[in-house]
């Protein structure tokens, strides 16, 4: 016999046949059959997984209207998502690819920012060149620990 989620991905590749790769990456349709079967997986122990199999299968009952056409089937598809991989990234720790080395990066190019503009003050002779240090030290670590993160969520076959 069949799972829930197997029977359900299925049904969205016939549904999906006549759609273009293009439209499947766009709607994140791969994502979306992942998630389904990480909340087959957890539904045992997760009461949010359990309750959220009955929106995905009203969804994958009209996932080909809400593709091809917009309108309220496509919005409860977004929400939808957005609601699962939320969830499945703060309950279940899923993550993108390269999440922690974007945020640590924007994290770090906002306190190299603030580190250059206090070595400014410092020295007003070297204007750039101690913008550009602070900048650096600020970058630099933040993006190797956000790759170091990246490359234990990816061993620990963590990716959304």
């Amino acid at each position: 016999m069949e799972s829930w989620s197997a029977q359900l991905n299925t049904k969205i590749d016939n549904k999906l046949e006549t759609v273009k790769e293009k439209d499947l990456r766009f709607y994140r349709i791969d994502e979306f059959k992942r998630n389904i079967s990480r909340g087959d997986l957890f539904s045992t122990t997760c009461p949010t997984c359990k309750k959220e199999q009955i929106n995905i299968t009203e969804v994958v009952e009209k996932i080909d209207e809400a593709v091809n056409v917009p309108g309220e089937s496509r919005r409860e598809y977004d929400r939808l998502i957005g609601r699962i991989s939320k969830h499945m990234q703060k309950e279940h720790g899923f993550y993108a690819p390269y999440y922690f080395t974007y945020m640590y990066s924007f994290i770090g190019i906002v306190a190299g920012v603030v580190l250059g503009l206090l070595l400014i003050k410092l020295n007003q002779q070297m204007k750039v060149e101690m913008f550009s240090i602070g900048f650096a030290i600020g970058l630099l670590p933040s993006y190797v620990l956000g790759y170091l993160k990246d490359q234990k969520i990816r061993s620990a076959k963590k990716l959304m």
